[in-house]
């Protein structure tokens, strides 16, 4: 596998655990509130073992690669990331703005991706 695709991998690895492990901890804070500790602790507990995943493929993205493209790329990507799944999930509507948004995002994305090759 070359430099190239690994490091696209890891940013999509990196947007879904961040995006996993936040929708872990905001579900955990409403189990808090309406359900059972143990639920909010189990969600807390799985929120915070999907962003350390998180942050070691973003770690591993920063040593390979110049920071000032790692972190616009991964934030991008989590902005994706979290739009998809506020649709499927059908938290969030689905509106013509998010669509050219997320269109203009994956275009930054791409530009940000095809100038920062892995050192």
């Amino acid at each position: 596998m070359n430099a190239t695709v690994l490091h696209g991998a890891l940013f999509v690895v990196y947007a879904v655990l961040n995006t996993a492990a936040m929708a872990f901890v905001k579900g955990a804070m409403a189990a808090g509130r309406f359900r059972s500790h143990f639920a909010a602790v189990r969600g807390l507990a799985i929120g915070g073992v999907l962003y350390l995943g998180g942050l070691a493929a973003l770690l591993w993205l920063l040593r390979t690669a110049d920071a000032n493209t790692v972190f616009p790329i991964a934030i991008g990507c989590t902005v994706l990331a979290t739009n998809v799944l506020g649709a499927w999930s059908g938290a969030e509507p689905v509106t013509g703005q998010k669509l050219i948004g997320t269109v203009l995002i994956m275009a930054g994305i791409a530009l940000a991706f095809v100038g920062g090759a892995p050192r």
